[in-house]
């Protein structure tokens, strides 16, 4: 992923006024990584709204259960300012600050959320539509950790094969593309059960192959975070 993000916002469908889109925004950078030593760090948003945008800003603990990301409050970092009105064609900056005191022997997972405060309507009858971010952010151990991805193949439910990745390592990983070729030779589309790609230490994530009862071994072409792999992996039950 680059290191900007931007969202058009668009009128869909009823059409507005004039035509005019209600307007887009940019956040940059979209994904955080504090190197040891590194206290604080930034995250711009640049508004070309037509109007000006109030946004919401929250620091939470990320980690994983299963498929489902899981965010609990903190006080690990200092969020400035919690809440910003930005102006049309304005930046805003949000600052994060590392409190002093937190263990530096493990890799720290974090998810910066953005999130603007719906105005009741505009006056021309343009449609309006509410911006949400999350941006992960993570903060480095002393000394460097690698993630270790296992894989493995089973037979699910209704002719389906599942596949289950844990990550045992001490790091994350993100996996970013997933071919599945099945013993035939046919390539088949692998469906996140979950909607992010990131897995966190200890983590899961799983895919599932539809409609093959194939015997022999799943050959996997990975593109992750951590480089690309093959895997041939057995059928079992």
């Amino acid at each position: 992923m680059g290191a900007l993000f931007l969202v058009k916002l668009l009128a869909l469908g009823a059409a507005t006024v004039g035509g005019l889109p209600a307007g887009s925004y940019t956040i940059s950078p979209v994904n955080v990584r504090l190197p040891h030593g590194q206290t604080s760090t930034s995250v711009n948003v640049t508004s070309s709204r037509l109007e000006p945008m109030a946004i919401q800003a929250q620091i939470f603990r990320w980690s994983q259960e299963g498929d489902t990301d899981v965010l609990t409050h903190t006080s690990d970092i200092i969020l400035s300012p919690p809440m910003a009105t930005i102006p049309s064609g304005a930046v805003q900056t949000f600052r994060l600050l590392l409190r002093p005191g937190h263990g530096a022997d493990r890799e720290r997972h974090y998810r910066l959320l953005l999130e603007e405060i719906p105005t009741a309507g505009t006056a021309d009858g343009r449609l309006s539509f509410s911006m949400r971010a999350s941006i992960p952010v993570v903060v480095a151990p002393e000394q460097p950790v690698t993630s270790n991805m296992e894989w493995r193949a089973t037979r699910g439910a209704d002719t389906t094969i599942v596949l289950t990745v844990t990550n045992s390592g001490p790091a994350y990983d993100k996996i970013m593309a997933l071919a599945a070729t099945m013993p035939d030779g046919e390539i088949v589309n692998a469906v996140p059960s979950g909607t992010n790609p990131y897995v966190l230490p200890g983590a899961q994530r799983q895919w599932t192959l539809r409609g093959k009862t194939s015997t022999g071994a799943v050959h996997l072409d990975i593109s992750a975070r951590a480089g690309a792999s093959i895997r041939n992996l057995p059928i079992t039950q």
